[in-house]
């Protein structure tokens, strides 16, 4: 059988090439982690490799997380696992928390491919440190024409009650202070453990009110229901209803801590407990992000690592919590911390100046296939962010897994309905066209 491509379709998938496959753009995959009380203890050294089969599967450019004790911790972690797994990571400096009394600090490492730091900065506040870090996207127009990310990193104060809540509506009003500091167009991304409860919270709605310098939004735009105005105090424990808060199992898929409803048995068993029932982890980006051509959020690339939407209250290792993240992340998840990491990508359409280029990929036997998918390659690509199309450029999800080895890759593709179909790869300069039959 043979297929054809009408001249218009062949015009439209040039078109798509150069926009929606990503050919000739850079990708940057962020990602936040609540660490668990992480230093160079036999307990953290012991829980590491499981930070190393997360960091595997997720395979983020910008890592921020937050309870790091100290720096030893941080250079163990950043050794141990950050560089065992990309050799291109670089660590921000280690700032020791001003605010406060917590000694728990935040950290920044970066894929030094993708992204140059240029500077550091903390904003004391009410409970730990605001940590901020400026970025320069590594394109090939970096010196003529920068672009620019600012990144905020923090932990806001933990608990119920309205002392707590106050506290973090103070921080949060000293971030928004700060960023009257800074250009009002600033690309900016604001992550960390924030512990609010819903959406309700005053220190939620003062960091998203669009009065504020640098108007920060939600990139998932999920607010709990607004407390009727009834002259009822919700935050009350008499008057308590989940409608209004996050943790209920309408929001049980963006639920982010804890991943334990037991310490038992766990190499780390100072976390917290209750099962998977609070969306306390973010990223929160500036709206600029959603109105930019220069750099833009990528739609439905928020993600909460390792929740299928089906752990509501549960443990997140819990075989009934099966679906798109493994067995194998989820158990690694549970052992090293009691938090999930959240992650987003975003995007420019700039080349990265360190162009990854393979010399040599060839499909094996042919690019015909019914069932599966051989290539020849020179280099091992990263099976996690391969790619598939349609002509029309629709992204194709890979259900099944990719098994690779040194200089092979074996793709299922039985899946796919007959027609023509391409494969991209950040590190492909072209796309790869084969076709089902």
């Amino acid at each position: 059988m043979k297929y054809y491509i009408p001249k218009k379709a062949g015009l439209f998938f040039f078109l798509v090439l150069f926009t929606s496959l990503n050919f000739g753009q850079t990708r940057i995959k962020a990602m936040m982690y609540n660490i668990l009380n992480y230093s160079d203890s036999e307990v953290s050294q012991n829980k590491t490799p499981f930070l190393s089969t997360i960091l595997n599967e997720v395979s983020p450019d910008l890592l921020m997380v937050c309870e790091v004790v100290d720096e030893i911790g941080s250079n163990y972690l950043f050794e141990n696992a950050i560089i065992p797994h990309n050799e291109d990571f670089k660590k921000a400096p280690f700032e020791e928390n001003q605010s406060g009394s917590y000694s728990l600090q935040q950290m920044v490492y970066y894929n030094s491919n993708k992204l140059i730091f240029e500077e550091s900065r903390v904003i004391t506040a009410d409970t730990r440190d605001i940590n901020q870090y400026t970025f320069k996207i590594n394109t090939e127009n970096a010196e003529i024409n920068p672009i620019r990310m600012e990144v905020f990193v923090t932990h806001l104060k933990a608990s119920t009650g309205s002392s707590n809540r106050q506290r973090r509506l103070n921080s949060i009003q000293s971030f928004v202070s700060y960023t009257n500091t800074i250009a009002s167009d600033s690309y900016v991304l604001f992550a960390g453990d924030f512990n609010f409860y819903t959406s309700n919270e005053e220190g939620y709605q003062y960091l998203i009110d669009n009065r504020n310098p640098i108007i920060i939004i939600d990139p998932i735009n999920r607010p709990a229901p607004t407390f009727p105005d009834d002259g009822v105090d919700y935050f009350n424990y008499d008057n308590y209803d989940s409608t209004y808060f996050w943790n209920n199992s309408s929001f049980s898929d963006i639920h982010s801590q804890s991943t334990r409803t037991s310490n038992s048995g766990l190499i780390d068993d100072s976390g917290s407990t209750g099962g998977l029932d609070d969306r306390f982890d973010f990223i929160m980006m500036s709206k600029n992000f959603n109105t930019s051509s220069d750099l833009f959020y990528v739609n439905d690339s928020y993600q909460v690592v390792g929740n299928n939407g089906n752990c509501y209250n549960s443990q997140i290792s819990n075989s009934n919590c099966s679906g798109t993240y493994s067995q194998t992340l989820r158990n690694a998840l549970i052992e090293f911390s009691d938090h999930l990491p959240i992650v987003m990508e975003i995007e420019t359409p700039e080349n990265t100046l360190s162009t990854y280029t393979l010399s040599k990929i060839n499909f094996i036997s042919s690019n015909i296939t019914q069932d599966y998918l051989k290539i020849f390659l020179t280099d091992k690509l990263d099976k996690n962010t391969i790619k598939i199309y349609t002509i029309n450029g629709q992204l194709i999800r890979i259900k099944t897994p990719i098994n690779s080895s040194e200089n092979s890759l074996t793709i299922d593709v039985r899946h796919l309905s007959k027609g023509i179909y391409y494969l991209s790869h950040q590190k492909l300069n072209n796309p790869l066209k084969f076709i089902k039959i």
